[in-house]
């Protein structure tokens, strides 16, 4: 199916924005918790390898891997500068974090579709 392709690669290509993101992020969050700073570096390769799974094929696993990855640090960025999380709360909403929360709702969105629809019918 052309359309379940199209959302694959476009769901790649924006898990592997997110990831990128956290990577280049990740030296400044190094400076002020090594332990947030070693999430975005886990976080954005993470993101990475689901990227390049789901560019070769669809696959469930990735999909939930992804959607699940997303929604963790979307919750993680809204948490820092909202409530804060130990040790650690942000006061400035970045305009990198607002596009990384973006594409990571955009993903989910994405994968709750694919897999929506990949889901066997009930008799």
């Amino acid at each position: 199916m052309q359309n379940e392709s199209q959302l694959r690669r476009i769901g790649a290509a924006m898990v592997a924005a997110t990831g990128a993101i956290h990577l280049v992020l990740a030296p400044e969050y190094f400076g002020e918790r090594a332990w947030v700073g070693l999430g975005f570096i886990l976080g954005g390769i993470a993101a990475l390898l689901v990227a390049s799974r789901l560019w070769r094929r669809s696959d469930p696993g990735a999909w939930t891997a992804g959607a699940l990855l997303s929604a963790g640090m979307a919750v993680g960025f809204v948490l820092s500068r909202t409530t804060g999380l130990p040790g650690f709360h942000e006061s400035e909403w970045e305009l990198s974090g607002i596009l990384s929360v973006l594409l990571e709702v955009g993903f989910v969105g994405i994968a709750a579709s694919v897999l929506r629809a990949s889901r066997p019918a009930l008799a």
